[in-house]
């Protein structure tokens, strides 16, 4: 009986998917909405908007809650090429921010659109894609560091790694993984 309850929601998932149905699904998925809250508030003084959670571009998930903690997988920004030939530490700081900000909606999206849950950011790995002679990986992942401090005050700034590397995927500039105690 469950069974054939299921697979009757799933095929009128499909087919409603794919036009073949006026119906529409019994349960649909919202997405989190903000919550309204502090951060939000800080958001919006600070005019960072933070877009939807990107899905993944392999096989991976983005997020992984863990009791009261979540893991973020690498988030990179909209910038691709490479520090000390197409980009200058200072472009690279930039990208490394818009990286954050992807952080922040991955994040979002493990709190159920409630950013105030966040207790801490517990660590912070950032990866920049530069030549063999760029040596100021750390100013680049700034970027991350100082956004996310802006944003969460103190509880936002973490453990950190700033390493540099000859490639990333799909060439982005950096790419940021962090950690967070929420509540």
């Amino acid at each position: 009986m469950i069974r054939r309850t299921l697979f009757s929601a799933a095929l009128t998932s499909i087919l409603t998917a794919c036009g073949k149905s006026e119906q529409a699904p019994e349960a649909e998925v919202e997405t989190p909405q903000t919550s309204g809250g502090k951060i939000d508030a800080r958001l919006a003084e600070l005019g960072i908007e933070i877009p939807e959670a990107a899905t993944p571009i392999a096989a991976y998930t983005p997020i992984r809650k863990v009791g009261n903690m979540v893991y973020i997988a690498g988030q990179g920004p909209r910038m691709s090429g490479t520090v000390g030939i197409e980009y200058t530490r200072d472009q690279a700081y930039d990208a490394a921010r818009q990286a954050a900000i992807s952080v922040l909606s991955q994040l979002r999206k493990a709190c159920d659109g409630d950013l105030d849950r966040v207790v801490q950011c517990v660590q912070l790995q950032g990866i920049v894609r530069c030549t063999d002679d760029f040596t100021e990986q750390h100013l680049v992942i700034n970027g991350a560091s100082e956004l996310l401090r802006d944003v969460f005050g103190d509880a936002g700034l973490a453990a950190r790694a700033a390493i540099g590397t000859n490639a990333l995927p799909v060439g982005f500039v950096c790419e940021v993984i962090a950690s967070f105690e929420i509540a």
